[in-house]
């Protein structure tokens, strides 16, 4: 009898978490999860500030309802980019291995169906995966640009956790971006190459605009 699915990473202590991702076996890709989990800790940061800020900032409510909604975005997106490249390793593995084994056998004029639907399926999940890289690039972009507004209206004791939230978001999309960049089934002049750029650039300037 197989042992059951480990849980999903929102529902183990985060000591297990941080485990899963040091894991060469646990996860297929570490860092679409890594980058999301990071840009809802930023989300929950920039909530606490803009809670800490209601005295005195009257737009404090709307920031806090915002930076709630982009927090559980980020956390849905830990659970989906994991699954994602769990799926794609696993559908790149299995054409890799079919591919090797094809080796020595005579030369086909066409690919067999079989072999052909695996690549399909293969391509399918990376774009897949691209998709969820690049949703957590454009979440973590917003939520640097609601970090930069915060830490401009919180109070001065507040501001060092709001800077962290944009420092974090920011981090979380560039990392993402990152991932899109390097999706070797997207062609080059694909629009989520730059979409998710753009999304880095949006959290770039954040910071810059916080500081």
């Amino acid at each position: 009898m197989s042992a059951p699915p480990a849980p999903g990473l929102l529902a183990r202590p985060l000591s297990d978490v941080l485990a899963a991702l040091a894991s060469q076996h646990e996860l297929a890709g570490g860092g679409g999860p890594a980058a999301a989990l990071t840009a809802a800790a930023a989300a929950a940061l920039t909530a606490k500030v803009a809670r800490g800020s209601r005295a005195s900032w009257i737009e404090a409510g709307g920031a806090i309802a915002h930076a709630e909604s982009l927090r559980m975005q980020a956390q849905a997106l830990i659970e989906r980019d994991a699954d994602a490249y769990r799926e794609a390793s696993s559908a790149l593995m299995h054409s890799e291995r079919t591919a090797r084994s094809g080796v020595a056998r005579p030369a086909l004029a066409t690919p067999a169906p079989a072999s052909a639907d695996r690549e399909r399926l293969a391509g399918e999940a990376l774009i897949h995966a691209a998709d969820l890289s690049l949703a957590i690039a454009v979440v973590a972009s917003q939520i640097a640009e609601l970090a930069a507004d915060v830490s401009r209206s919180c109070p001065p004791s507040m501001r060092p956790d709001a800077l962290t939230a944009v420092a974090l978001a920011e981090a979380a999309a560039c990392a993402a971006a990152q991932l899109v960049e390097v999706n070797r089934r997207l062609p080059a002049d694909d629009p989520r190459r730059v979409a998710s750029c753009d999304a880095a650039a949006t959290a770039l300037r954040a910071r810059e605009r916080a500081l």
